[in-house]
C-alpha cells in the first residue's frame, strides 16, 4: 500500500496491524493489463530472513485455520501445528532482528515527516503502529514460547506422536477428555497457548506487508524453459514474485545472486515430476520486492 498525495508519486508503505490470511491460499487472480487470464502466484525468498518470516506466516495461518474448526480432530492436529510454531519461532535472535528491521523502517518513515507530498496524517499511524510493535516484542519476557514448552501436557503429547498412531485415547485417556470438550473451550484453550508468539507474529506481518507493497512489477513473455534478469545496477531483491497463467500448468523456480535472477519453468507429468518447458510461450508477470 502507499500514501499518495495529489497527483504526486512519493511513496510510503503502510502495514495494517489487522492479519489478512486469506492471501494465503492458493492466490488466483486477473491481472492487471494482461488480458482476463486468471494466473497464480508465487513467491521466493530471496535470503535467509525473508525466508523465515515467510515460514512463520503459513505456521501462524494453518494454526488459525485449525482452530476455528470445531471438529476434535482439527484441534488435535492445531497441537501438532502448535509444536511446529514453536520450532519456527525458537531462534533466539529471532526478537532482536524484528526491532532492528522495524526501526530502521520508522527511521525511513519518520525522515518523510513534513514532506508535502506525502500523506502526513497516514504517515503518522503508520510510525505509531511501528513504534506500538516495537514496544510489544521488546516487552517479551522470557524465551518466546517458553509457557508452552513447560506445559506437560503438551509435551507429553509431543512425545506420543513420535510414534505411529501414539496418541490413541487408551494411549491418552487426557487428550480423549479433552477432545470430546466443547469445541469453544478447546478453542479458547488452543489461543491461550499462542498468545505470547503474537508480537512476534504481528511484528513478522508488518515487515512482509510493507516488502510486498514495495514490488516493481513487469510483464515478461519468455519462449525457453529458463529466463534470466540481470541485477545490474539493482539492490538484490528480499522477494521474487511470479504470476504464471494457471491453464499453462507451468511452475516456476527462482534462485538468484547478486548479478542474475533465473526463472526456471516446468511441467508436471501425472506423477508430478518436473520436465522443463520447452519451445512455448509462457507470459508471466515478476515483481522484485526490497526492502528500503
Amino acid at each position: 500500500m502507499s500514501i499518495r498525495k495529489k497527483n504526486h508519486f512519493t511513496h510510503v508503505l503502510l502495514c495494517p496491524f489487522l492479519l489478512d490470511y486469506s492471501r494465503l491460499a492458493p492466490t488466483r487472480q486477473k491481472v492487471a493489463d494482461m488480458t482476463d487470464t486468471e494466473y497464480l502466484l508465487y513467491e521466493f525468498p530471496c535470503n535467509e530472513k525473508i525466508r523465515t518470516h515467510l515460514r512463520l506466516e503459513l505456521l501462524f495461518k494453518r494454526y488459525a485455520w485449525f482452530c476455528e474448526q470445531s471438529d476434535p480432530t482439527a484441534h488435535q492436529t492445531a497441537i501438532s501445528a502448535l509444536f511446529d510454531l514453536l520450532d519456527a519461532t525458537a531462534r533466539s535472535d529471532l526478537r532482536n532482528e524484528l526491532i532492528q528491521e522495524l526501526e530502521r523502517q520508522r527511521r525511513r518513515m519518520e525522515s518523510l515527516l513534513g514532506n508535502p507530498d506525502v500523506d502526513q496524517e497516514k504517515l503518522r499511524e503508520t510510525i505509531t503502529e511501528i513504534r506500538q510493535s516495537v514496544t510489544t516484542v521488546a516487552d517479551t519476557v522470557g524465551r518466546t514460547g517458553q509457557s508452552i514448552r513447560e506445559n506437560q501436557w503438551l509435551q507429553i503429547i509431543r512425545t506420543r506422536q513420535t510414534i505411529a498412531g501414539g496418541t490413541c485415547e487408551f494411549d491418552l485417556p487426557q487428550l480423549h477428555y479433552w477432545m470430546n470438550k466443547p469445541a469453544e473451550e478447546r478453542r479458547a484453550e488452543l489461543y491461550s497457548y499462542v498468545s505470547s508468539l503474537m508480537p512476534i507474529r504481528d511484528a513478522s506481518a508488518i515487515l512482509l506487508r510493507f516488502l510486498r507493497a514495495s514490488a516493481e512489477e513487469h510483464q515478461y513473455t519468455t519462449d525457453t524453459a529458463s529466463f534470466q534478469f540481470p541485477m545490474t545496477n539493482r539492490q538484490l531483491p528480499a522477494l521474487a514474485q511470479i504470476w504464471v497463467p494457471t491453464k499453462s500448468n507451468v511452475i516456476p523456480e527462482v534462485s538468484a545472486n547478486k548479478y542474475m535472477l533465473w526463472i526456471r519453468f516446468s511441467r508436471p507429468d501425472a506423477e508430478h515430476k518436473l520436465h522443463p518447458v520447452h519451445a512455448e510461450k509462457i507470459p508471466f508477470r515478476m515483481g522484485i520486492c526490497t526492502l528500503q
